[in-house]
């Protein structure tokens, strides 16, 4: 599974890899934006409880996982060192290392890293924001079964860059409940195994026989989900549009060492940008499977922000 180099393309970056990574798209290889190198990270075996330790250190930020490894995001955001235990299943190494690890990365160089997906939907990138079971994964699942291209699933990264406001194409896999498996065609995708619900709670890894997007695309809606009796989509206003983009973001996950005043400050920073240039509200998706085809209608149409799909 090692070997001299992978070259990839995510996040608008190029990747040269000493790992295979079955999710992501290969590319030529060129000048890399960013490497991803095996290393000896044992100065940094540090005593901690529970299954994960976030650390910010001087050298970068440091990410250990209980029977995973560890992993340095070194300053400057160009080199991510990975240190992984002798019995770790490297075939899962994409859930670590392209969930919160690229999520800091992204974070570091700039970017409003969300937690949820993204889909393309008339062009633009719908974001979907949730709490846990309030059916984010299986609303853009949905609308990726249904044909619209998936730019990113679990993170979900910001640029603002002058007066354009852009969402950049992760890689074509996603994490779903295993029943969603039935809602895409033959041939649509595959598991990627082992898929046994380790890390993921529960969910299966499928990957999409998709090409990613190439380019970023201009931010739409972003959507923070519930579930009701009928599709409504309700605009907050700025106030509560930064609070939603504060609570969805990805790096204060991460823990205590995320949080502390000087890191809050810059996250607030990047939310606050956002917050007064984007589309944000509660779009209450109505309860059952057997709904969600109509989903994508109902986004589609210009007045949905103040009616109701009966």
């Amino acid at each position: 599974m090692i070997s001299g180099a992978f070259f990839y393309r995510l996040y608008g970056l190029i990747i040269r890899s000493d790992f295979w990574l079955e999710e992501t798209d290969s590319c030529p290889a060129a000048a890399p934006d960013v490497q991803i190198a095996a290393a000896d990270l044992s100065q940094y075996s540090l005593p901690f409880e529970g299954f994960r330790q976030f650390v910010v250190l001087p050298e970068g930020d440091l990410l250990r996982f209980r029977g995973v490894g560890a992993f340095l995001v070194r300053a400057g955001g160009r080199e991510i060192a990975v240190d992984l235990d002798p019995a770790f299943d490297l075939r899962l190494l994409a859930l670590p290392l392209l969930g919160p690890v690229i999520a800091i990365l992204l974070h570091r160089l700039g970017y409003l890293v969300l937690h949820g997906s993204a889909v393309e939907l008339d062009g633009e990138a719908a974001v979907f924001l949730g709490d846990k079971g309030a059916g984010k994964s299986t609303t853009a699942a949905s609308l990726v079964a249904a044909g619209y291209p998936l730019i990113a699933d679990d993170v979900v990264a910001v640029r603002l860059s002058g007066e354009s406001t852009l969402v950049l194409a992760g890689f074509q896999a996603m994490k779903l409940d295993s029943h969603m498996e039935e809602r895409f065609d033959p041939g649509a995708g595959h598991i990627i195994e082992p898929s046994d619900g380790l890390f993921t709670n529960g969910k299966i890894r499928f990957r999409l026989n998709r090409d990613n997007p190439r380019s970023p695309l201009p931010l739409g809606t972003i959507h923070v989900l519930d579930r009701g009796a009928a599709n409504v989509f309700r605009p907050f206003a700025a106030v509560d549009s930064f609070q939603a983009l504060i609570r969805f973001s990805y790096f204060p996950r991460l823990g205590t060492a995320a949080i502390e005043r000087g890191e809050s400050a810059t996250l607030f920073a990047k939310a606050a940008a956002l917050a007064g240039r984007a589309s944000v509200g509660q779009l209450t998706v109505r309860n059952g499977l057997d709904w969600l085809p109509e989903l994508a209608s109902f986004l589609s149409h210009a007045d949905r922000r103040d009616h109701a799909l009966a």
